[in-house]
């Protein structure tokens, strides 16, 4: 009997481990990443249910539009540039960025009330006081203020005298 049939049998056996083992770690740090994933989503979902704000007064300034978010919820809000805020002026929507003085319309935080526990974070019973600047000729009508999570309060903007 030759050796021939003997060496390409041990080769056929030898890649067929081989593929198997490439296949089965493949398979292992697929469902491993697929896990970790669905641990994320979940842990998500659960702080976005216990997140919720309210805007509790709107107050214009000449150019300058103040509005209180009160955290009703139980999760704290730490990144405010991440706050989205959009504005209704004459009835078109308009996006309003975090802090940049370069733009016509932007939103800066002023302070938090009171801000005793956590200091600069939006802890559940504390108010964010944020001024949006616009410009002169802007009559803003509603204000949306939106956390990171995606939760949201909306509310009609009291101009003076109603």
């Amino acid at each position: 009997m030759s050796a021939g049939p003997l060496v390409a049998s041990a080769t056929g056996i030898a890649l067929l481990i081989v593929t198997a083992y490439v296949l089965i770690g493949g398979t292992l740090s697929t469902t491993e990443v697929m896990a970790e994933a669905q641990s994320n989503l979940v842990a998500y979902q659960e702080a976005r249910m216990r997140t919720a704000i309210e805007i509790q007064e709107t107050v214009i300034d000449n150019q300058t539009l103040y509005v209180k978010v009160k955290n009703t919820g139980s999760e704290s809000i730490v990144d405010f540039p991440s706050i989205d805020v959009y504005l209704q002026v004459d009835g078109e929507p308009v996006y309003v960025p975090y802090g940049k003085d370069t733009e016509t319309y932007h939103w800066n935080k002023e302070y938090i009330d009171p801000d005793g526990v956590h200091p600069g974070q939006l802890d559940p019973g504390e108010t964010l006081n944020l001024s949006v600047t616009c410009p002169t000729d802007a009559t803003p009508t509603w204000i949306q203020v939106v956390t990171p999570n995606g939760v949201s309060s909306s509310a009609y903007i009291q101009t003076t005298g109603e």
